[in-house]
């Protein structure tokens, strides 16, 4: 049962990691959309360095690995799927603005 301790305790920063992924997407697809690529770059350190962070760390720890690199994990990709979606709808809602036209001007 101590070891469900651990599993949660890194399942709810997992999902404050793709909170802070999610929060940097949308502030980029905002500001600039066309730098929007980078984003991915950006997600990517931010989640391999917590789940760095929690195999350097579990050792110090006092709950089993598995349980925190499961933990880990989920509250990475799960949130993520939600997160996904909310991005997709306000690209969508972004580009049915009446500026946004697809294709180039001239060609």
């Amino acid at each position: 049962m101590n070891d469900v301790l651990g599993t949660v305790i890194t399942f709810t920063a997992g999902v404050g990691i793709t909170a802070l992924n999610y929060l940097v997407s949308k502030y980029v697809l905002q500001k600039s959309p066309d730098k929007f690529a980078m984003t991915s770059v950006i997600k990517q350190i931010i989640n391999v360095s917590f789940l760095v962070a929690v195999y350097m760390l579990s050792d110090y720890l006092p709950w089993n690995f598995t349980y925190l690199i499961v933990g880990a994990v989920l509250g990475i990709t799960l949130p993520m799927i939600v997160f996904t979606r909310k991005l997709v709808k306000l690209n969508e809602a972004r580009c049915d603005a009446p500026k946004c036209k697809e294709g180039e001007k001239n060609g």
